[in-house]
């Protein structure tokens, strides 16, 4: 623990260091997994906070069978799966399904233009320094396998249906027969001012990208007291014409 405590530490001041403007010599990237290296403990914290949680899982899901067996049990998977490769790796559906009925596996496209670019300026700023945000937003783009608008259209198109086609169809083939995946879209989840705003078509398209994915159903997100009813009537027009 004390070695887990001090390998943060000195994470957290390389990290402030460098978006303070005075990156380390040898750039910022190596100089993390320098430290990495040099306080293995840091991952193994990492992997003792996601035992601790998947412990928790496990036994919130037999309780809750104990109680109501017929009762669907599932879990939320946070937006960052579509956009931190290191989050992502985390997320281990087939490990998940021992004990999930099924996943709400955030896909919100229209706020997520703006979620995105706020990671990639962020992570731009604390890991890869040495590239400009757009080449970060690029190989984000790559090793998340999905490509989408540029970095300075982000915030204010959001992302296509193609990405909630494209993350749904990824999640179902993980996910294996036992568990299912309801995608959570995003219906008027409040953005800045020059950022995206939730329209009819825009839902009609991510809920027809989710059902064409392999998804038996879809999560509206994120409350019902933000959403216009012209905004649910798109959802409702997609899920209408599935039949």
């Amino acid at each position: 623990m004390d070695r887990a405590r001090e390998g943060y530490l000195a994470l957290a001041a390389l990290v402030d260091a460098g978006r303070s403007g005075k990156p380390p010599i040898d750039g910022q990237f190596v100089s993390v997994w320098r430290l990495l290296t040099r306080y293995p403990e840091i991952v193994a914290w990492e992997r003792l906070w996601n035992d601790a949680l998947a412990d928790t899982y496990r036994d919130m899901y037999h309780l809750a069978k104990s109680i109501a067996p017929s009762t669907g049990v599932g879990w939320h998977i946070w937006h960052n799966n579509s956009f931190s490769p290191l989050y992502r790796a985390e997320q281990d559906y087939h490990e998940l399904a021992q004990h999930a009925d099924f996943l709400k596996v955030v896909m919100y496209n229209l706020c997520g233009g703006e979620r995105l670019a706020q990671y990639v300026r962020s992570i731009q700023r604390s890991l890869y320094s040495e590239l400009m945000p757009e080449q970060v937003l690029e190989m984000t783009y790559a090793e998340m396998q999905y490509h989408d608008v540029p970095l300075d259209q982000l915030a204010a198109k959001g992302l296509s249906a193609d990405y909630v086609l494209r993350e749904t169809r990824r999640a179902v083939a993980q996910a294996g027969p036992t568990m299912k995946i309801w995608p959570g879209i995003d219906v008027d989840i409040p953005t800045a001012a020059t950022s995206k705003k939730t329209q009819p078509d825009d839902v009609y398209l991510a809920v027809k990208a989710a059902f064409e994915g392999g998804a038996p159903g879809v999560l509206l997100s994120r409350k019902y007291s933000e959403m216009r009813l012209d905004n649910l009537r798109g959802a409702g027009r997609a899920i209408r014409g599935r039949s």
